[in-house]
């Protein structure tokens, strides 16, 4: 296989330099090897494009066309290397995130748009699905997901983890009373998420005290496949639901919703980012993870 760019830039090189002993000493080669690579780009092309003595060298008419695109490509690429590097530097181009719908709209909207409001160079797209995003397949620089991913080809990052709590309003409380146990729960309306036919209903609660587990599973009276139609009908005192805290932790604070079985704790889910695997991250998406982290650790409710 050609090495054309190599072949292009040593071109270049020898005819700026004026003789192949000065671009061989440019290039870290033997003379004879400059002279065997001249030889060989003659060859290929099937032209003649240096006219040699043993002091001197002209070039050709062939071997002038020929410098004159290369100098002009090698230019080009300069200018595309030098382009990026700047990029690097103050951020541009495009930014595509993806997240699920309910954490997309309620807590990394505002952070994502102030994000951009710092970076006006920088285009960023925010997709949100409750489906799951595919981050190869949706062309995404960046995808935050709920819990461990078992995609392949994608390089995965926790960048929080949470506690599942059980909570209700105090309206749904001022009506149905508090449970005083994990089993009672089944005396009360229950409200369930739902994850397609193939995950189904995510109806068995998985409790701990004291190192016990145990796991609930509770009769919904209401359930939906859209996690925010679940907070928002929570918060409507139409049942009892087991949210994770980076959706409830600010209703918690704020006594929108009361926290029930306190001395039980749920299960632990991460957040994760997902990337492409790849070498090299672009400065545009390390940077943003690296924000998103900052703003996620001065969020304490959401722990």
């Amino acid at each position: 296989m050609h090495d054309d760019a190599g072949d292009l830039r040593f071109f270049v090189l020898l005819v700026e330099a004026g003789n192949l002993t000065a671009v061989a000493r440019h290039l870290n080669v033997s003379a004879g090897a400059s002279s065997r690579r001249l030889a060989r780009m003659e060859e290929r092309l099937g032209v003649r494009l240096v006219t040699r003595t043993s002091r001197r060298f002209d070039l050709t008419d062939e071997g002038q066309t020929f410098y004159e695109r290369a100098a002009e490509i090698m230019t080009d690429i300069e200018a595309a290397e030098a382009e990026i590097s700047a990029n690097q530097k103050e951020l541009r181009g495009v930014l595509r995130i993806g997240a699920p719908l309910e954490l997309g709209r309620r807590r990394l909207a505002d952070f994502v748009s102030e994000f951009a409001d710092r970076f006006p160079k920088l285009r960023v797209h925010l997709l949100l699905s409750d489906e799951g995003l595919d981050v190869v397949n949706s062309r995404l620089d960046l995808a935050i997901r709920i819990g461990m991913p078992n995609e392949t080809g994608v390089v995965a990052t926790k960048i929080m983890s949470s506690e599942r709590v059980i909570c209700a309003a105090p309206a749904y409380l001022e009506k149905f009373g508090m449970p005083a146990t994990p089993a009672e729960l089944n005396r009360h309306r229950c409200i369930c998420l739902m994850r397609g036919h193939e995950l189904g209903m995510l109806d068995r609660w998985r409790l701990s005290r004291e190192g016990e587990d145990q796991i609930v599973e509770v009769t919904p009276h209401l359930s939906t496949t859209s996690g925010e139609v679940v907070h928002d009908w929570a918060l409507k005192g139409k049942g009892i639901v087991f949210k994770v805290l980076w959706d409830v932790g600010d209703d918690l604070q704020c006594g929108r919703l009361v926290r029930l079985l306190p001395e039980y704790q749920g299960e632990t889910i991460g957040l994760f980012a997902t990337m492409p695997s790849r070498r090299n991250v672009p400065l545009r998406v390390r940077t943003f993870l690296d924000n998103l982290r900052d703003f996620l650790a001065h969020r304490p409710s959401w722990h």
